[in-house]
C-alpha cells in the first residue's frame, strides 16, 4: 500500500484516494467489483468510518491494490500476525459463579468480532463492545477439551456454511487449536478476511477453504498466497 496515504481519514476518503492513485474511476470500481455505481459513490461520501460499510469492502480493496484491513479500519499492521492479533485482542473475559444450585458455571463473553460465512464481506472490529455473555458448566469444557480461557465466542454472517451454520449464529472457536484436521471447521484469516471455512488438505501442502452452499467457490490456499493465511482456531461449539 502507499504509504503516501494520509491514515488519519474517513472511509470516505481514503476509497477516494486510493480509486485516484490507482487510476480508475467510480464507475470502473463498481464494475470490477459487481455493485453498483450510486452504490459506490455513496461509500465516498462517507464522512466517518461508523455511518457506512459495505459487505464489497475486501473486494474493493483488491481493486484499488489496497490493504482490505487499513480501507476498512484506517490503520495499518505490519504483517498479517499483527492484523490477526489486533482481530483477536480482548482477550475473553472468563468469570465463575454460583447459582441457586450452587452449581458451578463459567461465563464468556460474545464481544463484537464477526467472521464470514460468504465471500467479500468486510470484517468488523468492535472489540470493546460486549454483546452478550454466555453461562457454560464446567462439564463442558471437559467434554470438548478446551481450556475457557482459550475460547472465544463470534458471530456469524453469510450463508456460505448453511445449513451447518447460519447469518447470526453463535460459534465457539478454541484458538489453541491450530493443527489442521482434514474436514474440520476453522476460523482463518485469509487475504483481508475473517471467514469460517471447512478446509480440506490436498497434496502438495495445499488447503481448500470450502463452503458448504454451493453457490460460493473454494478458496485455496498454496505456495503462492499462503503468506496471507492463518488459522485463528477450530471452531467446536455452535448455537443457532
Amino acid at each position: 500500500m502507499n504509504a503516501e496515504i494520509n491514515l488519519m481519514t474517513t472511509l470516505g476518503q481514503r476509497l477516494k484516494e486510493s480509486r485516484l492513485k490507482a487510476g480508475l474511476t467510480q464507475k470502473q470500481v463498481a464494475e470490477r467489483v459487481g455493485m453498483k455505481q450510486p452504490s459506490y459513490q455513496y461509500l465516498e461520501k462517507a464522512d466517518s468510518d461508523n455511518k457506512k460499510s459495505s459487505s464489497h469492502l475486501v473486494a474493493i480493496a483488491r481493486a484499488l491494490g489496497v490493504d482490505p484491513y487499513w480501507l476498512a479500519t484506517g490503520e495499518e499492521s505490519s504483517n498479517i500476525d499483527d492484523k490477526v492479533k489486533k482481530l483477536l485482542d480482548g482477550s475473553p473475559v472468563v468469570t465463575t459463579s454460583l447459582n441457586n444450585n450452587d452449581q458451578n458455571k463459567i461465563w464468556i463473553d460474545l464481544v463484537n468480532i464477526r467472521f464470514s460465512c460468504g465471500d467479500g464481506e468486510s470484517i468488523e472490529f468492535h472489540f470493546d463492545e460486549v454483546i452478550d455473555q454466555y453461562e457454560f458448566k464446567p462439564s463442558f469444557f471437559k467434554k470438548y477439551g478446551v481450556k475457557p480461557e482459550n475460547m472465544k465466542l463470534a458471530l456469524a454472517t453469510g450463508d456460505s456454511q448453511e445449513p451447518y451454520i447460519c447469518t447470526g449464529d453463535i460459534f465457539g472457536i478454541d484458538l489453541t487449536d491450530k493443527d489442521i484436521k482434514d474436514g474440520e471447521f476453522y476460523a482463518v484469516y485469509f487475504e483481508g478476511e475473517a471467514m469460517l471455512k471447512q478446509i480440506f488438505k490436498e497434496e502438495g501442502g495445499k488447503l481448500v477453504l470450502h463452503s458448504l452452499n454451493s453457490k460460493y467457490k473454494d478458496k485455496t490456499v498454496s505456495d503462492v498466497n499462503g503468506a496471507n493465511f492463518r488459522v485463528i482456531g477450530r471452531q467446536f461449539y455452535r448455537a443457532g
